[in-house]
């Protein structure tokens, strides 16, 4: 299952999702991730889901690949699912030992656990089309106007650069252990959840301790190349919006007055 986990990381493709302003993207996450709590309603969030999978067929990010990812989640979608649907009170349709299930319950547990999915193919399709540094200098040019306020919003897009480029690095260290105890006779997909977890234990100090090794050669290569935290840089590619921009943009709006829409309509029903 670690081995599938795809999020955070690039797929590389000629669609036009790929070629738009990483502002755009970023504000389409946005803009996306708050539609799914504007309505309650578990049968709305099909239209998220149909919205989500005609963007990953334009990016032409395969669903398979998108559904590997989600597998690193699954325990935590179940999870939430069980703990709404048992600890939520209402009208009880069955009961066993302790535990009650109700009506408010399985709707409050789809509507979660549909909501956190979401949010993850939302923001996963963001991490799929952009590179960090893109993601990174959509970040710093669209907040670019919070540094008179005090806020370092050029730290803060290093930081977001860093942090998505170490996901794929530490995925991938974490399967060269993996091959290197398993070559040694560890074998983690077989014995009980216990043994299981046992076996991955084995592997947080080893990855801790990989991770805190790039991460200082990553801050001596930096001080070495003379990086100060400076906002004042130039750039080999500016950022610059262009017509399908423009386009997109005017889509996110329409859909986020859409949901707006139809979030009155539901508190007046």
């Amino acid at each position: 299952m670690i081995r599938d986990i795809t999020i955070g990381r690039y797929f590389d493709s000629e669609s036009v999702i790929h070629r738009m302003d990483p502002r755009t993207k970023l504000m389409g996450a946005i803009v996306y991730i708050i539609s799914l709590f504007l309505v309650k309603n578990p049968l709305w969030y099909l239209l998220c889901l149909a919205v989500i999978l005609t963007l990953y067929k334009i990016a032409k990010v395969p669903f398979g690949y998108l559904l590997r990812g989600l597998k690193g989640i699954i325990l935590l979608l179940l999870f939430t699912f069980l703990f709404r649907m048992l600890y939520t009170p209402g009208d009880v349709i069955g009961s066993f030992w302790i535990f009650s299930v109700t009506e408010q319950g399985i709707v409050k547990a789809i509507q979660m656990t549909a909501r956190i999915a979401l949010m993850i193919a939302g923001a996963s399709l963001l991490s799929y089309t952009s590179t960090p540094k893109e993601m990174a200098d959509g970040l710093e040019k669209a907040f670019a106007k919070t540094e008179k306020l005090g806020i370092p919003i050029h730290e803060m897009s290093v930081i977001v650069m860093i942090a998505f480029r170490f996901i794929p690095i530490m995925l991938d260290e974490l399967n060269l252990l993996m091959d290197a105890q398993a070559a040694r006779g560890a074998k983690f997909g077989e014995g009980s959840i216990i043994e299981k977890c046992k076996g991955v234990i084995t592997l947080l100090l080893p990855l801790f301790l990989m991770t805190v090794r790039r991460s200082s050669d990553l801050a001596m290569a930096m001080e070495a190349r003379g990086y100060t935290g400076s906002t004042e840089t130039s750039r080999m590619y500016p950022l610059v919006y262009e017509q399908r921009d423009i386009l997109a943009y005017v889509i996110i709006i329409i859909y986020f007055w859409l949901f707006l829409f139809l979030k009155i309509i539901m508190h007046v029903i």
